[in-house]
């Protein structure tokens, strides 16, 4: 037993058996989402079979360089903590949106992701450089404005994710089959999540997600209900390709991201922070700051690590500290195991297959739980704040003032008044404006309260 009461310690290395037995606890809670966001994006793009198996299957790839590098840490680069990365879901909603739009202006698949993940890159380098500003940052981007965000991008995502169950639905009516078990796909997923979610036992716990996507796989095969068939034919092992297609960079879609890269920086804020705690670690003082600015570095530098591979920004993943917790298990050494096993889990073909492979009712209902949960961590972030009916009228004001931005750009659109093609995007993306407004609101409050704190102090 370590001195924080954890079983092992950050630096202490546990016997073979139990380092493997922690760090697939780990995968079981995090390989999911890894390899279900990229899978999202790739549908909603419509790529074809040959770039979805790409992108999912390099998620996964990258996700465990990614960990290595934040675990190891190099230099200033890196959190020295049990701190898993994996492939962001904040970024789904936007990248579909704004992909659809590249697609609708004529561009090809290859193209679109191109330009998707290299203006991501420029994202990841201008969190690199936020890293060394992180205080200055935390003023205008405050907890409230990260909750406000975070509630607005689970809410757009359900939306999504609503929608795409409804395609689903109409493709099966197309090819014949019974819509019906679209829908009981998703009913039994969620149940089945929510069922294993809220077991006392910590296996099931961090399995449901996986539980539920099996479950639903094997209802859709009883029900002949697969949307594709499994590939007979399958390369012996997936290797990552240096610069897939070209990169590009497009002003208007970094408008959009930009909002969420400054927010996911304050989530990665507060989950080294949480980290930090279980590991045993200060969260006050220089040591404290410098392990932030290495975590969040890394999330800049694995995200342009990311685009150069042909994948989707990295981040932080709040999951691990739920595995801490429950296994008491911090060790660097546990967390480079779990890099290694992600590592492998995306050089077998198959296993990308397998995602690939998801009904539409297994993958929606799936993803919009998880999105659902994604709006409730934004309420929870919220609910900490003091004086709760100003928050509470700061949450109404931007989710009203987002969705108006959105219905008065449709209806300009309607009467034929041109409005630039930057400003509709950013307009038609809720999580974008939304965010735009609540640090306007907190960039303004912080104005009025610094020339009363002057002359508060000049009274003195």
């Amino acid at each position: 037993m370590s001195d924080s009461g954890l079983l092992f310690g950050i630096d202490e290395r546990p016997p073979v058996g139990k380092s493997m037995t922690a760090a697939v606890a780990h995968l079981l809670a995090i390989v999911g989402g890894i390899a279900t966001a990229p899978l999202i994006i790739a549908r909603g793009l419509n790529l074809d079979l040959a770039l979805t198996t790409y992108v999912v299957a390099s998620a996964l790839v990258i996700s465990g360089i990614a960990t290595f590098i934040q675990i190891r840490r190099f230099g200033p680069l890196g959190s020295g903590v049990l701190s898993v990365q994996g492939t962001s879901f904040a970024f789904v909603g936007v990248f579909i949106y704004a992909g659809l739009d590249l697609q609708s202006a004529g561009l090809d698949n290859e193209t679109v992701l191109g330009t998707l993940v290299g203006t991501a890159a420029v994202g990841g380098a201008m969190t690199m450089v936020l890293s060394y500003f992180l205080r200055y940052v935390s003023a205008i981007i405050t907890l409230k404005v990260a909750g406000i965000t975070v509630f607005l991008l689970g809410l757009s995502l359900v939306w999504v994710a609503w929608g795409n169950l409804s395609f689903a639905v109409v493709a099966a009516n197309v090819k014949g089959s019974n819509a019906l078990w679209v829908y009981l796909q998703a009913v039994i997923v969620i149940a089945v999540i929510i069922f294993f979610s809220t077991r006392r036992n910590a296996w099931l716990k961090l399995s449901s997600i996986m539980l539920g996507l099996f479950t639903g796989m094997m209802f859709a095969w009883l029900t002949d209900s697969f949307d594709q068939p499994f590939p007979t034919e399958l390369p012996p092992v997936f290797l990552v390709q240096f610069l897939p297609f070209a990169l590009h960079f497009d002003g208007i879609v970094f408008l959009l991201l930009a909002p969420i890269f400054l927010v996911s920086t304050i989530e990665s804020i507060g989950d080294l922070t949480a980290t930090s705690m279980l590991s045993g670690r200060s969260v006050t003082g220089p040591e404290y700051w410098l392990r932030l600015r290495g975590g969040v570095m890394a999330d800049g530098f694995n995200t342009v690590l990311a685009s150069l591979f042909g994948t989707f920004p990295n981040t932080t993943f709040s999951q691990n500290n739920g595995v801490i917790r429950l296994t008491g298990v911090a060790s660097r050494f546990v967390g480079l195991v779990s890099a290694v096993l992600l590592i492998l889990l995306g050089c077998i073909p198959w296993f990308s297959a397998l995602f690939r492979m998801l009904p539409g009712g297994v993958l929606h209902g799936a993803t919009g739980l998880m999105f659902g949960s994604i709006m409730l961590t934004g309420l929870r972030v919220l609910r900490t704040q003091p004086n709760q009916p100003r928050v509470l009228l700061m949450l109404v004001c931007c989710t009203l003032g987002a969705i108006g931005l959105t219905q008065t750009t449709t209806l300009l659109a309607n009467i034929n008044i041109a409005t630039p093609a930057y400003v509709q995007m950013l307009t038609n993306f809720p999580v974008a404006s939304g965010a735009l407004i609540a640090m306007t609101w907190e960039g303004l409050a912080l104005l009025i309260r610094t020339p009363a704190s002057t002359q508060n102090t000049q009274r003195d």
